[in-house]
């Protein structure tokens, strides 16, 4: 077997006994630390005798001693270069960069299990490298280290120097300089041009080993994420820059075709989770489609007759989640136990629905990228959630299963499941009742197996997402609580008392709670801690809440509690202890700005860790100052501190949004235009990110481009969401372009928007006159010799379709909009519905209350009796509609003396004797000589 193949098993963190040993074994000193790894043991390489032969030496104890005289990242960086000079001495070159490579995933490894899945290890980094060390000093060393753009690791985290020493030696074996490193002050370009420059070289060298340490340097990157307070976005940049499609082609074995689909698989999943990470999940909706395609899973949302209740004597409709793996995977194995799923034990919900069968629910289709008709294939790379509106759009296979007992699903599908779920909790509204069902069916499906084979890491974490949106609803919200404290428990870090008895004795294998680990977003102890106390906060239970952040020594967040409950005083306090004891905690400096409302505050925390929040502050303070300020709105610097900000932390699309707003705001349209475009970048979902953009772009006369951007605004807006000022906006533009079917379109959205408002006000007529303009300039189809009419163009039919059908619907008094109508009647030969608009315009004018006082109104009338006196007598004897010898009005005569005199009655004792008067006595005169 190649090395190849034997990193690749290793990226998978394949089940031991699946793992396959090269034959004969080139390398023998690596097959202990790899089954090591994978047996979730890797606590025990650091204590193998060898391997401490080779990391405590007498000369690397020498450099560990320089701690605490010399700084700690001083001391770890001449501490790695010592142990790669100690391998490569004792090693041949490869084999060397090997076993250094294992040893730096197996720190990784370690830090994971003692954070984020448990169970905590027999030795401390401290009693390893640092005996006699003050372990509070180490700790608050290595906390310092770890903090990145001013966002500080969390203060408790348990053995973070084996983080640190993981992540100096992936930089060293890729090359990266001590003045390049990630723990230097270098500046963040710096950083990401020379990992751009390494990561092409390997690339264009296919060097495996290389390629799985870019890959395991990636998931080290996204584990020091998740201890920082907030996302810093050098760590995400860097992270997407390492995990390329050469990382995976260049593992994917070609003589493993198992190997290398389940690589392709993990890449695709993985970089999926790196988006959740960084806040882009849209980006994350392709990636997890690729992988569905590859592992052939089958899944979609539909509906279900279902009980709920135990006394229910009836079936409601109710979602439910069909799916079907094809078989198991390569990770399938019996894990023998998995995290108690507590009952819900309640006198009336029943502990599952129980579904009677599928039903024609007839659901909604909403028009975006998170539910759309299964069978819209060309729509289908951007689907998140497919959904069956009927049951006939339910694909066979998945019809055919009984939803009450469906099979288990492997492994790695529940995996895209559980992905699938948090992209569509991140991307849809808290709070919403239809998510929340669509998100409670999705983990459903994950949580009701048959099976117990499921691995504990997924079932663990479906368990704590059903928790969450039961703690939503009162008659599960006990359950919820109890399962989410459960679940912290059972993790059985720094737990010293347990509140809930555990049911198993014994822990889960090690190995299967770190299996997928690195492509689940990742959720340290403390987190779910930290979760459970914002859960208590929403549901009053301050006190619960207060005790947990203090217990985990979070002073922001506990701050930010008191000051929730608008004890202002409290969190000051809470504030500013917590900098006196940590002087550079940027984020505490501007969380006390915010809550003092001090420029000065959010300005030191700038100074003292380039903090990206305190200048976004600092920026919204002056383009809203508050009264007591004495300020007045000042655009120019609100755009300067927002641009600082950005320069920091340029993943932020609220902030982009912001700044592009104030853009737009002070007329400056390139920066403006800069602004959305970056917004519509990081999330092209967002309809007004895209209509300001196309706004922008207006001003700078970049006419198609706004036309494309507006196009872009109404394709992703909701149905409910889509402004009428968007449809304005396209509909000029579109008239700029000369783009007439787009027109048409922005009209009748227009109208259909405006009308219950502003009634026939919502008409623009102007545009409706230029239409019908360009509609008569066409030829009107003329009848075949078999007596049918030509095809109308696409134009044609959309234009007749607006003024002839959807106008006449909302004109009350517009005479103008009758006579628009009657020309295209007239244009389409059918002058009998000509004058009958005719009739109707004259109608809407003469029967105004105004025509007894006001003299324009009066006029106004006249001019539309002697339209409609002239429309009788050209289109009288015309053929009639029933093409029989008819004429369109036999009558016309006796009609236009009568409507004279009509109109003459109304206006006899007021205008007698105006102009209007003269108008219609010479009328009747003519229409008399006639």
């Amino acid at each position: 077997m190649s090395v190849q193949q034997y990193l690749s098993q290793l990226v998978l963190a394949l089940p031991v006994e699946k793992f396959q040993t090269p034959e004969p074994n080139q390398y023998p000193s690596l097959e202990n630390p790899a089954r090591l790894i994978l047996e979730g043991k890797s606590a025990d390489i650091i204590s193998d005798n060898d391997t401490i032969g080779l990391i405590l030496s007498d000369s690397s104890r020498k450099v560990l001693g320089g701690f605490p005289a010399q700084s700690l990242l001083e001391v770890a960086h001449l501490y790695v270069e010592e142990i790669i000079n100690t391998y490569k001495q004792k090693f041949p070159e490869e084999e060397a960069h090997l076993q250094l490579h294992l040893l730096a995933i197996g720190l990784l490894q370690t830090f994971i299990q003692v954070n984020y899945t448990g169970p905590g290890i027999q030795y401390t980094a401290q009693e390893t490298f640092f005996p006699g060390v003050d372990p509070a000093m180490l700790q608050l060393e290595c906390c310092r280290a770890l903090t990145i753009e001013g966002q500080q690791a969390y203060d408790l985290v348990t053995e973070p120097f084996l983080l640190v020493l993981s992540s100096l030696l992936f930089e060293k074996l890729m090359g990266i300089s001590r003045t390049h490193s990630l723990f230097s002050n270098q500046s963040i370009d710096e950083m990401i041009e020379i990992t751009s420059s390494i990561t092409k070289n390997t690339q264009d060298s296919g060097n495996v080993i290389m390629a799985s340490i870019q890959w395991w340097r990636s998931r080290a990157l996204q584990v020091h994420l998740s201890i920082l307070s907030e996302p810093p976005s050098i760590l995400s940049t860097i992270s997407s820059i390492l995990l390329n499609p050469s990382v995976c082609n260049n593992l994917s074995p070609k003589d493993n075709l198992e190997i290398q689909k389940n690589i392709q698989l993990i890449y695709f999943l993985e970089c999926s989770r790196s988006g959740i990470h960084s806040y882009t999940e849209h980006l994350s909706i392709p990636l997890l489609n690729k992988a569905k395609k590859l592992s052939n899973l089958q899944f979609i949302l539909s509906g279900a007759k279902a009980k709920r209740t135990q006394f229910q004597t009836f079936h409601t409709s109710a979602l439910i989640v069909l799916a079907k793996s094809q078989g198991a995977s390569i990770f399938d194995q019996e894990t023998g136990e998995t995290p108690e799923d507590f009952a819900l034990e309640s006198d009336l919900l029943l502990e599952r629905p129980r579904y009677e069968s599928l039903d024609d629910l007839e659901l909604q289709d909403e028009p975006n990228t998170k539910k759309l008709k299964f069978d819209d294939v060309e729509a289908s790379e951007n689907l998140l959630l497919p959904i069956a509106n009927r049951q006939e759009d339910i694909p066979s296979e998945l019809k055919a299963l009984d939803p009450n007992d469906q099979p288990a699903l492997n492994d790695i599908d529940n995996l895209q499941l559980l992905l699938r779920f948090t992209t569509l909790k991140q991307t849809s509204p808290s709070g919403n009742p239809l998510v929340e069902e669509e998100l409670m069916a999705l983990v459903s499906r994950v949580l009701y197996t048959s099976s117990k084979n499921i691995n504990w890491t997924l079932f663990s974490r479906a368990l704590w997402e059903r928790s969450l949106l039961e703690t939503n609803k009162s008659r599960t919200i006990e359950r919820g609580l109890l399962q989410m404290t459960s679940l912290i428990e059972e993790i059985g870090l720094k737990i010293k008392t347990r509140i809930i008895p555990q049911a198993v004795d014994g822990t889960a294998l090690t190995s299967s709670r770190l299996r997928f680990i690195h492509q689940l977003p990742l959720m340290p102890q403390w987190s779910l801690d930290a979760k459970l106390a914002e859960k208590y906060m929403s549901l009053g239970i301050i006190k619960s809440a207060i005790a947990i952040y203090e217990r985990l020594q979070m002073s922001c967040e506990l701050a930010l509690c008191y000051a929730a409950i608008e004890d202002e005083k409290k969190a000051e306090e809470i504030l500013m202890e917590r900098i006196q004891h940590h002087p550079s905690d940027a984020r505490a400096i501007s969380i006390l700005g915010d809550v003092k409302q001090d420029p000065a505050l959010w300005e030191k925390a700038w100074e003292v860790g380039k903090y990206s929040k305190a200048r976004a502050s600092l920026s919204r303070y002056h383009y809203n100052p508050p009264a007591s300020s004495g300020l007045t709105k000042n655009l120019e610097l609100a755009i300067k501190y927002m641009n600082d900000c950005l320069t920091v932390h340029p993943l932020s699309y609220e902030n982009w949004f912001f700044y592009g707003c104030c853009g737009l705001e002070s007329g400056q349209f390139q920066l403006a235009s800069e602004a959305f475009t970056r917004c519509v970048s990081l999330d092209d979902t967002n309809s007004h990110a895209w209509s300001n953009l196309a706004s922008a772009l207006l001003k700078l006369d970049k006419t198609k481009p706004a036309f494309n951007a507006l196009q872009k605004a109404i394709r992703n807006a909701g149905e409910n969401k889509k402004s009428w000022r968007i449809y304005e906006n396209y509909m000029i533009v579109a008239v700029k372009l000369n783009e007439w079917n787009d027109v048409i379109i922005a009209l009748r959205e227009l109208i259909d928007k405006k009308k219950g408002k502003d009634g026939e006000a919502s008409i623009d007529i102007p545009i409706i006159e230029r239409l019908v303009e360009i509609l008569v300039s066409t030829e009107f189809p003329k009848v075949d010799e078999n007596g049918q009419l030509g095809r109308l163009t696409h134009f044609q039919s959309s234009c007749i379709d607006l003024i002839c059908n959807v106008l006449p619907t909302i004109i009350t008094t517009s005479s103008r909009c009758w006579r628009i109508i009657a020309r295209v009647d007239l244009w389409r030969q059918k002058p009998w519905l000509a004058l009958e608009c005719h009739e109707k315009a004259y109608r809407a004018l003469s029967q105004r209350a105004e025509l007894e006082y006001e003299e324009a109104a009066w006029n106004d009338a006249v001019d539309a009796c002697s339209d409609l006196i002239g429309a009788y007598e050209s289109l009288g004897e015309k053929p009639g509609k029933h093409g029989a010898g008819d004429v369109v009005c036999a009558d016309w005569k006796y009609k236009s003396r009568t409507t004279i005199r009509s109109l003459m009655s109304k206006g006899k004792d007021m205008w007698e004797n105006s102009e209007g008067w003269e108008r219609l006595q010479e009328m009747k005169s003519d229409v008399a000589s006639n």
